[in-house]
């Protein structure tokens, strides 16, 4: 296992003066999630690092890749979601914003290929599951090769990019989450009187969207992130 320097870059500080950019082995990293340094993922993020591509902009998802799921690691982590079937997938692209937040009822554990950054922001600043402040969310540096799991409820979205060159990260998940939900699920949704219930938008994916994201808007995301639209600047 290669040794990782979880310090946050200097030059990352420096272009980014206005924003407080975190360790994940900061105390406040603890109410997020926890690092997992105890097994040997190199070889899956080889393989990651090699097969899985950055877009051109924005970002690109990809929730299951069968190239990802065969490795020995996989297994290892089930205990992380108690045992269900896991889905290894990526999340790759040139993200430099929040645009939105998102939770699921489940861990999720994210494997930064690359370095990127990651807002995250506690699940008791959801105001009533109608608004959350983009100044609440806190920003936390994963260096490369870093793994770390994002505790459920925790409200976050894609990484953000260090390098200009974009980002690369493997994400782990319960089977089918962020697949598209069923018609009895939309139907039952969609007549439901929870609040909670209108920002379901994918499987296990509760999502709002920032007013600026207009391809989240464009798709009835429930608009929800008050304050401005925060931005990582990479390097």
């Amino acid at each position: 296992m290669q040794e990782i320097n979880y310090r946050v870059p200097s030059d990352l500080i420096a272009k980014n003066s206005t924003s407080m950019i975190l360790s994940v082995q900061s105390s406040r990293f603890e109410q997020y999630g926890q690092i997992i340094d105890c097994l040997d993922v190199q070889d899956l993020l080889d393989k990651a690092a090699e097969i899985t591509p950055i877009p051109e902009e924005g970002n690109l998802y990809i929730p299951s890749l069968k190239e990802l799921e065969v490795f020995n690691a996989v297994e290892a982590l089930a205990p992380y979601f108690e045992h269900q079937p896991i889905q290894v997938g990526f999340c790759n692209g040139k993200n430099q914003s929040m645009n939105g937040l998102e939770y699921h009822k489940s861990a999720e554990i994210i494997m930064a290929v690359t370095e990127c950054v990651l807002f995250l922001c506690p699940f008791d600043h959801l105001q009533d599951f109608e608004t959350v402040r983009t100044a609440d969310a806190e920003l936390f540096y994963l260096p490369k090769g870093a793994v770390v799991l994002i505790k459920a409820n925790v409200l976050h979205l894609a990484p953000c990019m260090v390098d200009q060159s974009g980002f690369k990260t493997i994400i782990l998940l319960p089977r089918d989450t962020n697949e598209p939900l069923d018609p009895e699920e939309i139907e039952k949704r969609d007549s439901s009187l929870k609040k909670e219930d209108r920002l379901l938008f994918k499987k296990n994916k509760w999502l709002l969207a920032h007013p600026e994201r207009v391809q989240m808007v464009s798709q009835n995301v429930h608009v929800g992130l008050v304050g401005e639209n925060r931005m990582v600047h990479p390097l």
